[in-house]
């Protein structure tokens, strides 16, 4: 019996532990960084602006420079002090649809929300000449103004049409560059027809391998190219099912058209996919982009890269999941320098193109006169604008990466090269999701290494409602205290400061250190955290305390109870080397993956072992006390009704009348006598009777 337990248990255990090296496997590279520091919503005081707050105004943030923002809306581009978020109102622009357009616009079945003028796109063209553009009631137009006597005056009005998306919801982007204007949107009403387009060149019509139902996320200028990222339902994984990749493409600023019938058509049009992902035999692949980035130069190891920063998020009807990659722009133009791909039949795989079959010159360079190319090679890149090979991630990994039911990333901005007292310098990642949070984290070895990740998470911040999504990112340099970041939402925008190193969280100097933000150190003066920006900052590591790589430093010594603040009971135990922060800067406990699969496993494991023992103790019990004499206690009841001696053992079962010898309980018949006759045989004792027959 005990062993037939052992043999029903074994599934359960093999179960139990698959499911803890599983857990534990999976926790190997799932590493959701805890936050050093807790803001929850309202704590941090911030400056806002609501524009009008009777309508949805869908704010885009269109222009910046360093003293104010241009951010559309509806009807409305308003000009922001980043001073303190107030509007100079006298410089306000308002732009609204006309009547004949909006009635236009109700026919098309819109609502009234919908049949208004949401200004998505503004350029600087001139000193005082703005260009902006607007949805214009499902109708897009664009009109150049010139700022005069204090006011903006309207120069001339034109069609938006490929310029400006109909639908202010629309993921669409556009910059402006040595006086053209760049713009990746769609062309129709219905949204079917994506383009990359620069009067008058435009990517193909209906053509998959161009562009396959794109999301664009952002566009920036590079010397003598504009790059364009995006995502899109990847046409090289066609035969293999569905799935969206990030992808980059690159057009050349002098590009021209091409010849002939291709006058209107890029001849530079390229475009590769980003690799966002967990390295291993089989990688894991964030692949849906949502945000990037401007270029960032900095050292990294003992290189000087530019880096464009991403956030990826996976496929909204799979695990939740969020990382941020960064690609050098180095690794991007060389990847327009290998080899192309191809699908040399419906059937076939794609592949990469053989280099015997590439025409010369290349197709997709930047040259002086594109019309001058052959047919043959424009042919060509109008038939293979996907590289072979992707884009590798700049330190070989992701650099932060978040498994959250709850959210995912939607925005990234960098505050490039933060110097610290020791002379090194850090980006520090500002990363917004769709539940108001701003999350600050860097990569702290990024000064010593281009191959090492340690992702350090420095604070959580609840700036937004958690309904309501980070649309846009931006951070404000304005010297010492007075930097901030712009927060900026459907309905609001906010601006928080940079660093909370004077937070009443933050009693001592290990917890200064402990932060591992380069904004702040601990000030041995002062005996203080003070924030970057210090007049005596430049005094260097003898007067300012920090670590961060290790987030720990020996000049802090021992932190006994007598340092720490009273008024939090929490804190009362002795600190040892690397200790968190108190735990008055933690909010409720939010568990990683690893800790909530191990207390999965241990309680399955504890319930299990626990029936077990219950159960054996019950049986045994209902049994008797005499079960451990017993060689076979299935058969104990068995033997109690047929033996003698169980028969005077036990009395709740009396014994047979009829038994008057014992029984053969081998072969379950009664014995026989001497003669050969059965010991309970009526034949003996009893003449045989003559039996009645009768017929039915």
């Amino acid at each position: 019996m005990l062993l037939k337990h052992a043999t029903v248990l074994r599934p359960g255990f093999g179960l139990i532990a698959a499911l803890l090296l599983v857990s534990l496997h999976a926790a190997a590279w799932v590493h959701d960084v805890s936050p050093k520091l807790y803001v929850q919503f309202g704590e941090e005081q911030a400056q806002r602006f609501l524009g009008n707050e009777s309508h949805k105004d869908h704010f885009k943030l269109l222009e910046k420079d360093q003293n104010s923002l241009l951010v559309g809306a509806r009807n409305i581009v308003y000009n922001i002090s980043l001073r303190n978020l107030s509007e100079f109102t006298e410089q306000r622009m308002e732009w609204h649809s006309s009547g004949a357009h909006r009635e236009l616009c109700y026919l098309k079945g819109k609502s009234e929300d919908d049949c208004q003028n949401y200004i998505r796109v503004l350029a600087k063209i001139a000193e005082n000449k703005v260009l902006i553009c607007g949805t214009n009631a499902y109708k897009p137009l664009c009109r150049h103004y010139h700022f005069k006597d204090g006011d903006y005056v309207m120069e001339k009005e034109y069609e938006g049409r490929g310029l400006c998306p109909y639908d202010p919801d629309h993921n669409s982007t556009a910059v402006y560059s040595d006086g053209q204007l760049y713009t990746a949107t769609v062309a129709d009403f219905s949204g079917t027809d994506p383009l990359i387009y620069r009067e008058p060149l435009r990517t193909e019509r209906s053509d998959l391998k161009q562009l396959n139902a794109p999301n664009f996320v952002s566009s920036m200028a590079y010397e003598d190219y504009i790059f364009f990222f995006f995502r899109e339902t990847a046409v090289e994984y066609i035969n293999c099912g569905k799935t969206v990749y990030s992808r980059v493409a690159r057009v050349c600023k002098h590009d021209k058209g091409g010849p002939h019938q291709f006058g209107d058509r890029w001849t530079s049009f390229l475009k590769s996919r980003l690799n966002c992902s967990v390295p291993g035999d089989y990688p894991f692949y964030f692949n849906e982009i949502q945000s990037t980035s401007d270029i960032v130069e900095g050292t990294y190891g003992d290189h000087v890269e530019k880096l464009i920063y991403g956030v990826f998020t996976t496929p909204v009807n799979s695990i939740g999941g969020s990382a941020v990659c960064a690609f050098s722009v180095k690794s991007l133009l060389e990847t327009f320098e290998g080899p192309f791909k191809e699908q040399e039949t419906m059937n076939s795989n794609w592949l990469a193109v053989p280099g015997l079959k590439v025409p010369e010159p290349r197709p997709g360079q930047c040259v002086n006169d594109s019309r001058t190319l052959p047919d043959v090679s424009v042919n060509f890149v109008k038939s293979h604008t996907l590289m072979d090979e992707a884009v590798p991630a700049f330190f070989t990994r992701p650099l932060l990466i978040r498994i959250s039911l709850q959210y995912r990333f939607t925005k990234i901005a960098v505050d490039q090269q933060v110097k610290t007292p020791d002379g090194k310098a850090y980006d520090v990642l500002f990363i917004g999701t769709d539940d108001g949070k701003v999350i600050k984290a860097l990569n702290s070895a990024s000064f010593d290494s281009d191959k090492i990740v340690n992702s350090v998470v420095i604070e959580e911040l609840q700036v937004l409602p958690p309904s309501v999504a980070v649309k846009n990112l931006y951070v404000v340099r304005m010297g010492g205290e007075e930097s901030k970041l712009v927060v900026v939402s459907d309905d609001e925008i906010q601006a928080v400061k940079l660093q909370r190193c004077s937070s009443d969280k933050i009693t001592n100097c290990r917890e200064c250190v402990a932060l591992q933000d380069p904004y702040c150190a601990w000030d041995n003066v002062e005996q203080r955290c003070t924030a970057v920006g210090s007049p005596d900052w430049s005094a260097g590591k003898k007067r300012f305390i920090q670590s961060i790589a290790y987030g720990e430093h020996k000049a802090c010594g021992r932190v006994t109870t007598e340092e720490v603040a009273p008024a939090v009971p929490s804190q009362q135990t002795t600190k040892e080397n690397g200790s968190k922060l108190p735990s008055s800067q933690e909010k409720s406990p939010i568990y990683t993956a690893e800790t909530l699969s191990i207390a999965v496993t241990t309680s399955c494991l504890a319930a299990l072992v626990v029936g077990f023992v219950s159960g054996f103790l019950f049986s045994r019990r209902c049994r008797g006390e005499d079960y451990s004499n017993m060689p076979y206690p299935d058969q104990r009841h068995q033997l109690n009704r047929l033996t003698e001696g169980g028969l005077n053992a036990d009395a709740a079962y009396p014994p047979c009348a009829n038994n008057k010898a014992a029984i053969n309980l081998v072969l379950n018949v009664p014995p026989k006598n001497a003669n050969g006759k059965n010991a309970n045989s009526s034949a003996e004792n009893k003449p045989i009777q003559k039996v009645k027959k009768t017929y039915i």
